[in-house]
């Protein structure tokens, strides 16, 4: 006797969901559907949730930490420069709006107020995504999770990076370069001693973004 099989609509939704999320290292281009302002609750560590999605509907979550609480800056913000230039953008604000996210309370989503950065959303750019795996702790045991990182970010329609495009220079010479370096990152492990609450961010030297404003050449 085989096995007979009705519907199971919980289950169906989770198919889709799996299917959608962008899982593979690789450079991808697509649009933000969502930039939200963030503030750790913590440390108060700043950053920006982005919601990247491509044409065929693959989507990838990740935080861009920008900032500690400190107010010294992370590599995050490095990051964040590059997509604002390859955007051709100069500068965003964050302002108040409801979006549709998914709720770990009830298991699915709700409208939720947020402060997002809408200047980001719905421009094509490309990004070199990286699988970044990584052990955390779940009811007392130890998981992976396997996080999807931002390796580096291009123009959609170029393919030059942000460097390329302050230096003014017409060929994509970089971007074949940074494809070829692409790999899965190896498995972060948890330390012999963990602190779950706590979060530690390598901070960066970055100069102020506005103090080449005169050669930015949009």
């Amino acid at each position: 006797m085989f096995r007979s099989y009705e519907i199971d609509v919980q289950a169906a939704k989770k198919a889709d969901e799996k299917s959608a999320r962008i899982s593979t290292t690789g450079h991808y281009i697509g649009t933000f559907k969502h930039a939200i302002a963030r503030t750790s609750t913590n440390k108060g560590t700043e950053g920006v949730e982005l919601h990247f999605e491509t044409a065929d509907k693959q989507e990838a979550k990740f935080t861009l930490w920008t900032f500690k609480g400190t107010g010294e800056p992370l590599s995050g913000f490095n990051t964040l420069q590059a997509i604002l230039t390859c955007l051709q953008i100069r500068g965003i604000n964050a302002a108040p709006t409801r979006v549709e996210l998914y709720d770990r309370n009830t298991g699915g989503k709700s409208m939720q107020n947020v402060h997002q950065y809408t200047d980001l959303i719905g421009k094509p750019i490309g990004l070199l995504l990286q699988l970044a795996p990584e052990e955390y702790v779940k009811h007392g045991t130890v998981a992976i999770a396997n996080k999807m990182e931002i390796f580096g970010v291009y123009q959609a329609n170029s393919n030059l990076v942000a460097s390329e495009i302050l230096n003014k220079s017409g060929k994509p010479e970089k971007l074949p370069k940074m494809i070829a370096a692409l790999k899965d990152r190896q498995l972060k492990k948890l330390p012999a001693q963990v602190n779950v609450a706590g979060n530690d961010y390598e901070s960066v030297n970055s100069g102020n973004f506005s103090d080449f404003e005169d050669d930015i050449p949009f």
